[in-house]
């Protein structure tokens, strides 16, 4: 008998919004993409594209400031929280807590930090890699 384990997306709390972001290193090339939905399960925004990362760490990070970036921008900041879900473990925690960043990417945190401080609410989330399938995609 085999044991299959499925992992699927799930929606945010009832007012929130979720940004599902990827980052992808392959050999020389890199990417980075992310899906926005509200509560309902509904697509609301996307992003795709190229971008210089060195691992899939710092491609995640990319991600998450691009994300941060977008929200920002939209109509939804000043009322509606934000749950951003990555896959890395270690780039959720240079996210949380400042003592484990990396100096070579303070830029990238600095401008992320300042973005979060102009939201409603904010929280970061680790799920499986399976569960990200449209932002792998778009990676």
């Amino acid at each position: 008998m085999t044991n299959i384990t499925f992992y699927h997306w799930k929606p945010p709390p009832p007012g929130w919004m979720k940004f599902n972001v990827a980052g992808v290193v392959l050999e020389d090339e890199a990417g980075c993409g992310g899906v926005l939905r509200d509560d309902k399960g509904v697509a609301c925004g996307f992003f795709s594209g190229w971008i210089e990362a060195r691992g899939t760490k710092m491609a995640e990070i990319i991600a998450s400031k691009t994300t941060v970036d977008m929200y920002i921008g939209s109509s939804l900041k000043v009322d509606v929280p934000l749950i951003i879900e990555l896959c890395s473990i270690v780039a959720s925690e240079w996210l949380k807590n400042r003592s484990y960043r990396l100096w070579l990417l303070r830029k990238f945190f600095g401008d992320i930090d300042y973005g979060i401080k102009q939201l409603a609410q904010f929280q970061i989330a680790v799920i499986h890699l399976q569960s990200n399938g449209m932002e792998d995609a778009f990676a």
